[in-house]
């Protein structure tokens, strides 16, 4: 008969048995799960490793960081190969662990604390399900005051990195007001939606933000707010990205490679240095879905600012539907700096009466004549976007239905 078992890792080990109950101390290493060698970056400490056991089903494992004895050497902790994991990030007068790997976990709960400790780097690596990341996960001590059950912090969390990993919610300050972060990683990580106010980042100097390969599904307002040298988005699937949803400042801003399903108006408010927007598709994009995309600095260059140069590189992108204003950044905050625009090789799948806009010669108002020599660099030939259209009246080139052409300006 199998056994179903409950382990509570204290850094000492509880196993439960049908009725009976061993606890496991940790006394040694290659004893009850556990293996340690040296450490990779510390040499002068260890890694230690628990493993469950492959031979016992309904595993369930219940991790508390900061609530036993950890030995003095001790580096990092690494869990992995376990069908069920609680990880609890409560804080504690034992600070020992510098790194928290989990791996190889088919459901990983986080619990929530009262008072959150987090290790200086956490690695969450093949994932298969965590179906809800609480309030104050992932937080730091130094903007606490000093709590007898916490002692003083001695390090902080600097890294995070999930990889293949499947989250279904996370809530808002799941990730609370974390500075000086060095490392900001998600690869291969699906989400199902990420609550208001979810991640606010501010990163250490040269810092970066990554998210590549993943899937992310609603994204509310401010669920991104990221302050860093460098954010990078790429190749990454989302459904609906409300207003503000990638919200921060950045020296260098760069969206490539993804499929976004709806861009709300207003949805990508950065502002950097330098901004490229590349190789994307868009399925439906709404009017102002970029206007909040401005010129800004993130670190005082000691430069006067009407001598910096700004970029705006928005290219090889293809969009099915746009509304009126839905491609332009703030356009007029640019034209009043040093900046360089280019918008070339985009392919438009809209409708010709979509996209009549582009051609309009009537004056709509204040500050349109800005906007109006934006229109028209679109629709320069020699930038290359083109379009796919019915014939119809609204350019002065007509092309059989489904045939890209060139995007030229009316004559009215």
């Amino acid at each position: 008969m199998q056994i179903s078992s409950k382990i509570i890792l204290l850094f000492h080990l509880l196993q439960l048995g049908e009725l009976a109950s061993v606890r496991i101390n940790f006394e040694k290493c290659e004893w009850r799960g556990f293996t340690c060698k040296s450490s990779i970056e510390l040499p002068e400490k260890i890694d230690v490793t628990f493993q469950c056991n492959d031979t016992v089903t309904s595993q369930d494992i219940e991790i508390y960081i900061w609530g036993f004895n950890s030995p003095l050497t001790i580096a990092s902790l690494t869990v992995q190969n376990c069908e069920k994991v609680h990880l609890h990030f409560s804080c504690g007068d034992n600070k020992a662990i510098q790194w928290l790997k989990l791996r190889n976990i088919g459901n990983l709960e986080l619990m929530q604390p009262t008072v959150t400790q987090n290790p200086r780097k956490v690695f969450f690596e093949n994932i298969t399900r965590i179906d809800n990341l609480p309030a104050d996960t992932f937080s730091q001590m130094r903007s606490l005051r000093y709590k007898p059950v916490c002692g003083f912090a001695t390090m902080e969390l600097e890294e995070i990195y999930f990889r293949n990993v499947s989250i279904g919610n996370i809530e808002t300050a799941a990730f609370k007001n974390l500075s000086e972060i060095r490392k900001f990683e998600w690869t291969d990580v699906v989400v199902d939606k990420i609550n208001y106010g979810a991640l606010k980042i501010q990163f250490a100097d040269n810092g970066e933000g990554l998210i590549v390969n993943c899937s992310l599904g609603v994204v509310e307002p401010l669920a991104f707010q990221i302050t860093a040298d460098r954010f990078t988005i790429k190749g990454t699937k989302i459904q609906d990205l409300w207003p503000s949803g990638l919200n921060g400042t950045s020296s260098k801003f760069i969206f490539t490679n993804n499929t976004v399903k709806n861009l709300q108006s207003g949805s990508i408010a950065i502002l950097a240095q330098n901004v490229v927007i590349a190789s994307n598709y868009f399925t439906n994009v709404e009017s102002g879905a970029f206007n909040k995309v401005s010129p800004g600095l993130l670190h005082d260059s000691q430069t006067h600012f009407g001598k910096l140069q700004f970029v705006y590189d928005f290219n090889h992108n293809t969009i099915a539907h746009v509304e009126d204003k839905g491609i332009r950044p703030d356009i007029e905050t640019y034209r009043n700096v040093a900046s360089y625009l280019n918008y070339t090789d985009n392919h438009l799948q809209c409708s010709c009466e979509s996209l009549s806009w582009l051609g309009a010669e009537v004056d709509l108002g204040f500050g349109y004549n800005v906007l109006k020599d934006f229109n028209m660099m679109i629709l320069n030939p020699k930038n290359k976007n083109s379009c796919t259209f019915r014939p119809c009246m609204c350019f002065s080139a007509t092309a059989p239905e489904n045939v890209s052409a060139p995007l030229i300006p009316a004559v009215f």
